[in-house]
């Protein structure tokens, strides 16, 4: 711990009000070593696979698909996705009620215990909405998928044709 960080987290907790005591050593804690890590429940839950497909232009919206192993004991739930090339994401899934299927927003994606959940266009997805850029294939680029157990973990996505 440096000593800059430490004298930080000393004043920070000394100003903290008293009703604030649960809070406190949490706080103290990220101040000192910055962020938690959740790193055994990123060892059993794993994203493999990921990739989307080319695009041309920018501005279009591509679906995100990936594979997700689930080894815990518990389920998780896929809250977000965060890509540099796109403005926003959204994760959908397809509702196959009366008429064609269609697109439908949602607001997580629910990962159930030992198993492995694959994310593809006809399923649960992820879209990548307003791309910022033209995607070849080939290519690479990294998001962070955010669980709620599991945190947030990083992955490669590849672009495909």
């Amino acid at each position: 711990m440096s000593f800059e960080r430490g004298l930080h987290c000393a004043v920070a907790c000394r100003t903290v009000k008293r009703r604030s005591w649960i809070a406190l050593p949490l706080f103290c804690l990220i101040g000192t070593f910055g962020v938690v890590h959740h790193a055994v429940a990123n060892e059993s839950l794993q994203i493999v696979d990921a990739r989307v497909p080319a695009a041309d232009k920018e501005g279009g919206d591509l679906p995100l698909t990936m594979t997700i192993k689930n080894e815990a004991d518990s389920a998780d739930v896929l809250l977000r996705v965060r890509c540099p090339v796109a403005n926003f994401s959204e994760r959908h899934i397809v509702d196959r009620g009366e008429g064609a299927p269609a697109m439908r927003s949602i607001s997580n994606i629910p990962v159930p215990a030992k198993t492995t959940l694959e994310l593809k266009r006809d399923g649960y997805h992820v879209m990548l909405l307003q791309l910022r850029q033209a995607l070849a294939p080939g290519e690479t680029f990294k998001c962070a998928v955010v669980f709620q157990k599991a945190g947030t973990i990083e992955t490669e996505v590849q672009v495909q044709k």
